[in-house]
Order: structure tokens, then sequence, then C-alpha cells
């Protein structure tokens, strides 16, 4: 798998992934999680929905092992488990306009000022996850830090995304929603997760 820090290589759409030939009549309401971590949602996904399909892209190679090591024993073949940085295999894997849905849920947030640009909503990053959603297409953002939280929102409204709990406000948890293996802590605890909900304006 490709797997860099910096990348300022043109997007090679020549080479994006055929996910019809791949997912079949699922391909045409894909989904992308960035960052899946122990795999907590993309499993639960894949149960929930077997006839969706979702890419995981996971930067720690020993996790995104383990968690297609469990799809492909549980027969989830509409998940597909990557290992790399989600910022260089995005632009690369998918067309503009081509995802449904979003999924960021508990990214590192990175404070210290030089690591800013690791950052999954940096302001290049926000555009390009804008792009990659079809009109109507959502965000599915979720962080337990507050700062963080409340700089996301206001970064990624500037950029163009419409905000489903209106601006700068952060939503409930929609009755029917997956917790990922981390949030499942925080909800057992009673700690705070701040979700934002946006889409992209048809």
């Amino acid at each position: 798998m490709i797997f860099s820090h910096e990348d300022d290589a043109p997007i090679a759409l020549d080479l994006a992934p055929d996910w019809t030939a791949l997912a079949g009549p699922a391909a045409a309401s894909l989904e992308l999680e960035i960052g899946a971590g122990h795999g907590g949602f993309a499993l639960a996904f894949a149960k929930a929905f077997p006839d969706r399909a979702l890419v995981a892209i996971e930067q720690r190679r020993a996790f995104a092992e383990a968690i297609r090591a469990k799809a492909e024993k549980r027969g989830h073949r509409r998940l597909f488990v990557l290992h790399g940085d989600g910022r260089v295999l995005a632009p690369r894997l998918f067309r503009a306009g081509s995802l449904a849905a979003i999924h960021v849920h508990f990214p590192d947030p990175w404070w210290k000022r030089r690591h800013h640009h690791r950052r999954l909503v940096d302001d290049r990053m926000s555009a390009l996850l804008l792009a990659l959603l079809r009109p109507g297409g959502l965000l599915d953002f979720r962080t337990d830090v507050e700062r963080y939280a409340l700089e996301a929102v206001a970064r990624l409204e500037e950029i163009g995304f419409e905000n489903e709990a209106g601006r700068r406000a952060f939503a409930d948890a929609p009755p029917d929603e997956l917790p990922s293996t981390r949030e499942k802590r925080y909800l057992e605890s009673g700690q705070r997760v701040w979700r934002l909900r946006l889409r992209r304006p048809a």
C-alpha cells in the first residue's frame, strides 16, 4: 500500500480503482472512513449494511491487517481495508463527487503548530473532502476534543459545507449511529462526543 507523510503529486485519476467492478451496484453509494483504528465502526457498518460498500483507510499497518482479517473471516465482501495515509490515498482512490459519505472519527488533533499540516481538517484536506462528496453527500465527523471540534466546524463551514444542525452547531447522535471502538468507551463513561453532520450543497 502507499504511505507518505507529504505528497504534492498531481491526482492520478487514470489509476483510480474500478469500484463498480469491485463492489458491484453498491459502488453507486460508496462510503469512506479515514482512520479506521481498531475497526469498530467499519466492521459494524459491514454487518449492519451488507448491501453497501465502505472503504476504510488506516495508517497503522497492524491495525489495518487486523481489520482486514476480521472482515474476511466474517465474509464482509464490500468492506475494503487499506493501509496508508488517507490524505495521500483518498484523491487517488476516488473521483470528485463520487462518495455518498465520508466518516472521520476521533482524528489526532496535532496540537503543535509544526504538525498542523497533518490535521484532517486543514484547508487542503477540508477542500478535498468537500470535492470527493457527491452533492448532498455527508461528512460524519466526531471528536472528544472540544477545542478541535470548534476549530473544525468553523473551518469546514468556511470551506463550503452545510451544517445539518445549523451554523456552528453540533449534532445529536442519530438513533441508527454506529459507534467506533473508541466512541463506545466515551459513551460508557458519559464523556462528551462532539458530532458534526455536514453536507456538500446540492
